[in-house]
């Protein structure tokens, strides 16, 4: 005896599979308007980042802070003299030197963190 597969189970199967599908967190559905006009839905997977803009940025407003912090304990004199003492070196203490240089946002943080240190805020 030969079992006929019955149509319709088999269009419900694929309907719930598409459901699931869809469902997926890491999958995105986007709208497609076919050349009959019916609105369907496409999905498409989520591209990882490349570049990690949070982790960039946290890390940047973090090396600000350790600049200003260091800005605010020497003092604007001290901290200038040892960017000049590292940009007479070789290239990476030139590197150094132009990365801590004393930027409009080092010399904010450190006027800030020179306020809340000696409680002047």
């Amino acid at each position: 005896m030969q079992v006929l597969a019955d149509v319709n189970k088999d269009r419900f199967i694929e309907r719930l599979n598409a459901i699931q599908e869809k469902s997926n967190p890491k999958k995105r559905v986007v709208h497609k308007v076919r050349e009959d006009g019916l609105v369907v839905e496409v999905v498409k997977r989520k591209r990882p980042k490349l570049i990690p803009v949070k982790s960039i940025v946290t890390a940047a407003l973090i090396f600000v802070m350790l600049k200003g912090f260091v800005f605010a304990q020497l003092g604007e004199n001290e901290y200038l003299s040892r960017i000049e003492t590292l940009q007479k070196g070789q290239s990476p203490q030139v590197l150094a030197a132009f990365l801590l240089d004393a930027d409009p946002a080092t010399r904010t943080m450190a006027r800030g963190l020179d306020a809340v240190l000696r409680g002047k805020w």
